[in-house]
């Protein structure tokens, strides 16, 4: 018993380290205008959490509780009409989509697909944000570009081919795709689609 505290503490520990880094990345983004670059900067910020996810905790259920957390800190905003503006646009639920998807995936992911998982989530959370950064020197508004798709093609080649070796290379492609699409938002198909066919791709 002692020892299984030992570990959800230690797991604690540097959850909170990792909450630190998002928080202030969070505080810190106030000073920037741009919205959509904001959002972006915020979604490295998790970088650390998802290799601690992949490679440091002992088990999955710190990661999943404080991605719950986030998901009922960033929805709150949202349904009382009072959106923290610097990275939140109304009617817009992305950031709250990014973190539902970690949730989503955290604990049924753990034991077999661990770094499936945390290759999905890094598709998104450092993928995506290069294509929005690309994006943005091409257009003013918020749109899809071919630039920021072909950034986030070489971006997650390098992810996939480094942790999933050629198994990353169609998982790059696929989620390039499932972050240009404009039908369902890709915080969700990216992450969760990504994981879903990984799965049944012959090793």
């Amino acid at each position: 018993m002692s020892n299984l505290s030992g570990i959800l503490l230690s797991d604690l520990i540097i959850a909170f380290l990792l909450f630190s880094i998002i928080v202030t990345t969070v505080l810190l983004t106030k000073k920037f205008s741009n919205i959509w670059i904001n959002r972006k900067m915020i979604h490295l910020s998790v970088v650390p959490a998802i290799l601690c996810y992949m490679y440091v905790f002992n088990e999955p259920y710190i990661f999943f509780i404080f991605a719950i957390f986030f998901v009922v800190f960033l929805i709150l905003p949202h349904v009382k009409s009072k959106e923290l503006s610097w990275f939140q646009e109304k009617k817009n639920y992305g950031e709250v989509f990014f973190c539902l998807s970690f949730a989503i995936l955290a604990i049924p992911c753990w034991e077999n697909y661990r770094i499936l998982a945390g290759v999905a989530m890094l598709f998104m959370a450092v993928g995506d944000s290069v294509t929005g950064i690309v994006r943005s020197r091409f257009l003013k508004n918020r749109g899809k570009h071919w630039s920021g798709s072909i950034a986030m093609l070489i971006t997650c080649l390098f992810i996939g081919l480094f942790f999933l070796s050629y198994k990353g290379i169609v998982l790059s492609i696929l989620a390039t795709l499932l972050e240009y699409q404009p039908w369902i938002d890709d915080n969700l198909t990216v992450p969760l689609l990504t994981v879903l066919f990984g799965m049944i791709l012959p090793v």
